[in-house]
C-alpha cells in the first residue's frame, strides 16, 4: 500500500491526509453513478455560480454540491423545501474531511423540471409586469415592412411568406435565419430580435414575428427561455408570437404585443387589416359617387326650373286672377254663415236654461244635506250610549289585571315550579340538587337548588 507508512515497532500508521484519500478512493468506487431522493434545505450560491445545499429526509442528512459546469443542464431554479432526484457519487471533501455528494444532475420531484422552470419563469416576469395589457402595442393599420425571426428551413417561414405574398405581394419582408430548437436557439432568437431593432433605426420596422411550427415542450423550450423574453420585452418594434399550434402557450406568448396561435394565422393577422382597409376605402368611394350624382340631379333639376320658368308666366298670371276672386266669394259666404251661426247660439241659450230649471242635481244635492245631518245625530246617539257600558268594562277589566299572576309577575314577583311542574309554595317542597323553573314577567329561568333554608 503505497500511501502507507511503518514504524520501528511494526505498525501500520496513516497520515490523516493518507487516510483521507484512502476512504475517497473506497467511497467514490463504491458510491458511484447513483440516484438519490431528499429535500434540499440550506441552500446557498456563491458568486462562483456553484449550488450548495444539504439533502435529507425525515431522519438524516448529507452534503451536495452542484458546480456551475453542471448546471447548464439545469431546467429549474432549485429553492430551500423542494423535493428534488439527484445523481452524481459520493467523494470526500478533503479539507474538512467530510463526505459530500457531487450532484452532476437534478430533477424535481412530482413535477418535470421544463414545466417546473415554465411556471418559475413565468411567476418571475409577471411579478415584474411584463405580461401587463398596458404594455401592449397595436400592430400597424397597413404595415409595409415586416421583420421575421425564425429557421430559415422551417414550415413555419414557408406559410408565412406564402400567405403574405398571396395577401399583400408589395409587403417587404427581411428574415433574420436563428435556430429555433436546441441549446442554442435561444441565444439566437434573442440576438435576432436585437439585430432587426438596430436595423430599424435606418429602415423602420411596423411588426416582428417571431415563430415557429408546432412540436413538444422540449423543442418548443427555447421560447421559455429568459434572455428570449427579456428581448422581446425590450424591443422597440411591436411584436408578435407565433410559436406552436394553438393549443402550445410559451412565455415568449405572454410578453409578445400579440399572439397569433400558428404561424400560418400571424400571416393572416398581420395582412387582415390591410383588406380591412381596402373594404372602407371602397366603400367610401361608393358613397362618394353616389354623393356625387345626387347633387348632379340636384342641380340639373334647378337649371330645368329656370328654363320654364317663362312658360309659366302666363298661366301663372290666370291662376292669380281666379284665386283672388275666390277668396272674394269666401269672404261673402263666411259672412252668412258667422249671421246663421249667431241666431243658433242664442237658441241654444235659451233651450239650455229651460233644461236648468228642470235638472235633478239640485234635488239630489238637498237629500244628501240631509242624509249627513241625520247621520251625524245617529253617531252622537251612539257614541251616548256605548259610552257608560265602555267605562263599566274597563273597571272590570283593571280590576282583573290586578288579580291576574301576570300581573303580579309584573310588579316584580316570579312563580317557581318543581321538576314536576307543581307551584312551589314552600322551600321544603324541593331538595338540593332539584332542577326549578322560574317564570318571570319576560321569560324565565331555569335553575338548580344549591342551598335550601326553611
Amino acid at each position: 500500500m503505497s500511501t502507507q507508512a511503518t514504524s520501528d515497532a511494526g505498525r501500520t500508521v496513516f497520515s490523516v491526509s493518507q487516510l483521507t484519500q484512502e476512504i475517497k478512493l473506497d467511497l467514490e468506487r463504491t458510491f458511484y453513478n447513483l440516484w438519490v431522493a431528499g429535500e434540499i434545505s440550506n441552500l446557498k450560491q456563491p458568486s462562483s455560480g456553484h449550488y450548495y445545499f444539504t439533502l435529507k429526509d425525515d431522519q438524516s442528512q448529507i452534503s451536495a454540491v452542484l458546480f456551475r459546469g453542471s448546471t447548464r443542464h439545469l431546467r429549474f431554479r432549485p429553492q430551500d423545501g423542494m423535493a428534488v432526484l439527484v445523481w452524481g457519487h459520493v467523494t470526500v471533501y478533503e479539507p474538512r474531511g467530510t463526505y459530500q455528494i457531487r450532484v452532476e444532475r437534478m430533477e424535481p420531484r412530482g413535477k418535470g423540471s421544463l414545466q417546473l422552470a415554465f411556471e418559475q419563469l413565468k411567476e418571475k416576469l409577471g411579478k415584474e409586469g411584463l405580461f401587463e395589457t398596458s404594455r401592449k402595442r397595436p400592430i400597424a393599420l397597413l404595415p409595409q415592412r415586416l421583420g421575421i425571426v425564425t429557421s430559415p428551413s422551417g414550415a413555419a417561414l414557408r406559410d408565412l411568406c406564402r400567405i403574405l405574398h398571396r395577401r399583400f405581394p408589395n409587403l417587404e419582408v427581411l428574415v433574420y435565419p436563428a435556430q429555433v430548437q436546441g441549446d442554442l436557439a435561444a441565444a439566437e432568437i434573442a440576438k435576432g430580435i436585437q439585430v432587426l431593432n438596430r436595423l430599424a433605426r435606418e429602415k423602420a420596422f411596423d411588426v416582428l414575428i417571431v415563430a415557429r411550427g408546432g412540436g413538444s415542450l422540449e423543442d418548443l423550450w427555447p421560447f421559455n427561455e429568459e434572455s428570449v423574453a427579456r428581448a422581446i420585452a425590450a424591443s422597440q418594434i411591436p411584436v408578435m408570437s407565433a410559436v406552436g399550434h394553438e393549443v402550445d402557450f410559451t412565455i415568449a406568448d405572454f410578453v409578445a404585443d400579440v399572439r397569433a396561435p400558428t404561424p400560418s394565422a400571424a400571416a393572416e393577422m398581420v395582412v387582415r387589416q390591410k383588406d380591412d382597409f381596402l373594404d372602407r376605402v371602397a366603400a367610401l368611394e361608393r358613397r362618394l359617387k353616389g354623393s356625387a350624382r345626387y347633387h348632379l340631379r340636384d342641380l340639373r333639376s334647378r337649371v330645368d326650373r329656370v328654363a320654364t320658368h317663362q312658360a309659366f308666366a302666363a298661366v301663372l298670371h290666370g291662376i292669380e286672377l281666379r284665386s283672388q276672386r275666390v277668396d272674394e266669394s269666401r269672404s261673402r259666404a263666411r259672412f252668412h254663415l258667422d249671421r246663421r251661426l249667431t241666431r243658433l247660439r242664442q237658441h241654444l241659450q235659451g233651450l239650455s236654461a229651460r233644461l236648468s230649471e228642470r235638472r235633478v242635481d239640485r234635488r239630489l244635492g238637498e237629500a244628501r244635506t240631509r242624509l249627513a245631518r241625520l247621520t251625524a245625530r245617529l253617531e252622537a246617539a251612539e257614541r251616548k250610549h256605548l259610552h257608560r257600558p265602555r267605562r263599566a268594562f274597563a273597571e272590570v277589566a283593571s280590576k282583573l289585571d290586578a288579580l291576574s299572576p301576570l300581573g303580579v309577575l309584573g310588579r316584580g314577583y316570579s312563580l317557581a315550579w318543581s321538576p314536576q311542574g307543581k307551584l312551589l309554595r314552600s322551600a321544603e317542597e324541593v331538595a338540593v340538587g332539584d332542577a326549578v323553573r322560574v317564570d318571570l314577567a319576560h321569560g324565565r329561568l331555569h335553575c338548580r337548588v344549591e342551598k335550601r333554608d326553611a
